[in-house]
């Protein structure tokens, strides 16, 4: 019997997010069998912020955490950049469209490992759940923004493509942290 595998996106900004049912949908049918059968190689990021914001990508990261009889297996997964593309989005027929940047990232190669070794964890035990967080952190922002709308997009192979997991998600940022006029 296949254990049904949840995928669950958390980002942490701040608070929550907007993740479309297609995605909720898909991912219920993802099984051990599915998570096994990744090519990390595969696995890429799509993060959009707003173009007066930048992502640091050095620090930015995709975390699985697996749940399965024989424990607990956490991987946090450093990611890095293949792209950086600026384009112009629109949110609807009557708005204007919005200047945005498009970050593509993949595993850094030690991430890569790390992940293969995850795989083979859940191969020896089937996992109950898998909870993917993809956490983009900034590397500055407009002095006065205390948000920001965020949209990420994950690959898990090349030949599904990819899929949204955060539709346009306002975020509220954590007006503690150091910001920078972008």
């Amino acid at each position: 019997m296949n254990r049904l595998l949840l995928l669950t996106l958390t980002i942490i900004i701040s608070s929550c997010s907007s993740v479309p049912l297609s995605t909720i949908a898909r991912m219920s049918s993802f099984d051990s069998q599915d998570f096994v059968a990744l090519n990390p190689d595969e696995l890429r990021v799509i993060v959009v912020l707003p173009r007066e914001f930048t992502l640091d990508t050095q620090t930015s990261w995709m975390g699985v955490d697996i749940s399965s009889s024989a424990g607990i297996h956490q991987g946090v997964f450093e990611l890095r950049e293949e792209s950086v593309r600026s384009e112009e989005t629109s949110k609807g027929f009557f708005s204007e469209p919005e200047e945005v940047t498009s970050y593509l990232l993949s595993l850094t190669p030690a991430s890569k490992v790390e992940f293969s070794n995850l795989q083979a964890f859940v191969n020896k035990a089937a996992a109950d759940s898998v909870a993917i967080r993809v956490v983009p952190k900034l590397a500055s922002r407009p002095e006065n923004a205390t948000s920001v709308n965020v949209s990420i997009e994950l690959q898990l192979s090349q030949e599904q493509g990819f899929f949204t997991l955060v539709d346009s998600a306002q975020l509220m940022l954590d007006s503690s942290e150091q910001s920078e006029d972008g």
